[in-house]
């Protein structure tokens, strides 16, 4: 609750819209845990949730995605691999584009990094991912 308020008066929120925000911001992540949820027991796909970032993504290897449910400012944000989805972080959305606000473009910084990380170290499919994550663990 202490963040959220900081966030909303960072974001020069006062009065009663802080404390809209606060709710509105609960009831969003209460919303994602439960698509999170429903994924995770496969009564869910996740392609209800994850679309690709930009039309161009559609049918890349490796397409940057963002989890987005209508009526809720939480975006997850993804690489897609086949049918695998590598959250690489999340942020509240405060602005329509996500290089107009500090924390969605710092997502965006990360969606490039991991999937230029993805690419240098030979991952382009389910099979190559988990490879790589056998090789960083050992």
């Amino acid at each position: 609750m202490e963040y959220l308020k900081k966030y909303a008066e960072d974001e020069k929120m006062t009065g009663k819209n802080i404390d809209e925000f606060i709710d509105d911001i609960l009831r969003s992540s209460e919303e994602v845990q439960d698509i999170l949820e429903k994924i995770m027991n496969k009564t869910e796909s996740t392609v209800k949730y994850f679309e690709p970032l930009q039309e161009s993504e559609n049918n890349k290897k490796l397409s940057r995605q963002k989890g987005k449910i209508k009526q809720n400012r939480l975006r997850l944000y993804a690489i897609k691999i086949d049918n695998c989805f590598v959250i690489t972080g999340g942020a509240i959305k405060m602005s329509q584009k996500m290089d107009e606000h500090f924390d969605t473009k710092k997502e965006l910084n990360k969606l490039k990094k991991a999937k230029s990380y993805f690419s240098t170290n030979g991952v382009f499919d389910e099979d190559s991912f988990f490879e790589l994550l056998i090789e960083d663990i050992s």
